[in-house]
């Protein structure tokens, strides 16, 4: 997907090329832009597994969620305008953004897990190997980078801070069970649990970039992500909202919208 997401890049921008070289003094720009950054894999706690006892392991007491570990990735790509003012010590951005959400549950060791589920009949285990869920959401971001050096520079360094919302567009969260004769319970412990992704999401975020300007006014911008915060709640079913860090890359064309000739 990203080879694929590079190609398309590198066709495009060879396309308009020699159109950019004609604008690079334009302060309004459209650019594309790709990130990811990783979550910090605390299950939610709805979620209660035990693991099996293991012969020889060290420690005698296998209950709790101790004994699973999540995992998560936040990946997306989108499309933006940017206006520089203030003699281009300021950036404002926004666009339109698509962010896929891949999260999962496993054992910390190599054995399956109970998962606990409370029924009408009482506690149920099913044992099973994991659980997984994917989340894709459309979002508006609203950006602004602030230079910190190089404003005469063709390479120039800033911090950004932003705020986006946004929408669930398709989720599905499922349980891959040890035995496949216990697939037809999967909806029904997922709905029992009560915490439906969000359909709304609204976040903060910032990080540190550093900029090259191309002599056809091309800029190629790389940034490091600070851990996001998701001030909506219940944005996932298997891992609470905390993140770390991350990176993005953007590129963007000049355009002459605010040109005097």
């Amino acid at each position: 997907f990203v080879m694929r997401y590079l190609l398309l890049l590198i066709l495009i921008f060879s396309f308009v090329h020699t159109e950019a070289q004609q604008q690079s003094q334009s302060r309004f720009r459209i650019g594309i832009e790709y990130g990811s950054y990783k979550m910090a894999g605390k299950i939610n706690d709805q979620w209660e597994f035990r693991q099996v006892k293991i012969r020889y392991a060290t420690q005698e007491d296998q209950a709790g969620s101790e004994h699973v570990k999540g995992e998560g990735e936040v990946r997306y790509a989108g499309l933006k305008s940017e206006l520089s003012v203030w003699e281009n010590r300021l950036t404002l951005t926004s666009g339109l953004r698509y962010s896929r959400v891949n999260e999962q549950i496993s054992p910390s060791r190599g054995a399956p897990l109970y998962l606990f589920h409370s029924s009408g009949q009482g506690i149920e285990l099913f044992r099973v190997r994991g659980m997984n869920e994917s989340i894709g959401y459309v979002g508006v971001p609203f950006e602004a980078d602030f230079l910190l050096w190089g404003r005469l520079s063709n390479w120039q360094g800033y911090v950004k801070a932003g705020i986006q919302a946004g929408m669930k567009m398709h989720g599905k969260t499922t349980i891959d069970f040890a035995s496949k004769e216990m697939e037809k319970y999967g909806d029904e412990i997922i709905a029992a649990a009560g915490k439906a992704p969000s359909n709304f999401f609204l976040n903060t975020y910032g990080g540190l970039g550093v900029r090259l300007i191309l002599n056809s006014g091309v800029r190629l911008s790389i940034e490091a992500l600070f851990p996001q915060n998701v001030l909506t709640k219940d944005n996932f079913s298997l891992l609470t909202s905390e993140s770390y860090g991350g990176a993005q890359l953007s590129v963007s064309l000049p355009l002459n919208l605010f040109s005097t000739k």
